[in-house]
């Protein structure tokens, strides 16, 4: 999970890292992540960029809605080579997920940081660069290319980043293409629906429930959105 990022650099963690596997209907999944994440908390350069922007390096951090996402990736019937924009990616959980189920998956965040972590989980589980990329990417300043899958985790967090995520999905997912964002419940997100539909778009939200061996029960939705308009 992560926010907007302003133009200022990366965040640096130079402490141990570790390799967590995870299962999702029966695949095996690793990941490469901080072993010791609030080191980050009070590095000199994080808090110089929060006075800046108000960031802080979530993406270190495993959150329930990755889960939430992975687990409805997992379930998805998804075309072979389907390409798919994964957004505030952090570790990329749920990406690779996606990898696994047959998708090629930009992955993008604020924070050039993470992006290093899900290049080594992609190799760590066996895919080369044929079948991913990692960019960063500023919500309030998106690119031309529209994409038949988009991806996020608990990327409703704080209202702000509502209108700032109706919109990215309404100018970059592709018509009849499919976006899913997960999280867990927060008021934060309950005006999502009605941003998308100002927007044009159709939404359904669905309820998800998981055990995971290291957050226990995990709830919360998962917004299916689509695109009809040319």
């Amino acid at each position: 999970m992560s926010a907007p990022k302003p133009s200022v650099g990366a965040t640096e963690y130079a402490g141990p890292v570790k390799v967590s596997e995870f299962c999702f209907l029966g695949r095996s999944v690793r990941l490469i992540r901080p072993a010791e994440p609030d080191r980050l908390l009070e590095d000199p350069g994080v808090l110089a960029w929060n006075a800046q922007d108000d960031y802080m390096p979530y993406w270190a951090y495993l959150w329930p809605g990755a889960f939430l996402l992975a687990e409805a990736v997992a379930r998805e019937p998804w075309i072979e080579g389907q390409e798919a924009l994964e957004i505030g990616c952090g570790l990329g959980l749920a990406g690779i997920v996606g990898l696994h189920a047959g998708l090629k998956v930009r992955f993008t965040d604020y924070d050039e940081a993470p992006l290093r972590f899900v290049q080594q989980s992609a190799q760590e589980n066996g895919f080369d660069r044929s079948h991913f990329s990692t960019a960063c990417l500023d919500w309030r300043d998106l690119p031309e290319e529209r994409y038949p899958v988009i991806l996020g985790a608990d990327v409703l967090y704080e209202r702000r980043l509502v209108p700032l995520v109706a919109n990215l999905v309404g100018r970059l997912l592709a018509p009849g293409g499919l976006a899913l964002i997960a999280g867990p419940y927060r008021v934060a997100a309950e005006g999502f629906g009605a941003e998308l539909a100002s927007l044009g778009l159709s939404s359904e939200v669905r309820r998800l429930a998981l055990e995971d061996t290291e957050l226990g029960e995990v709830c919360g939705t998962v917004h299916r959105v689509r695109c009809s308009n040319p």
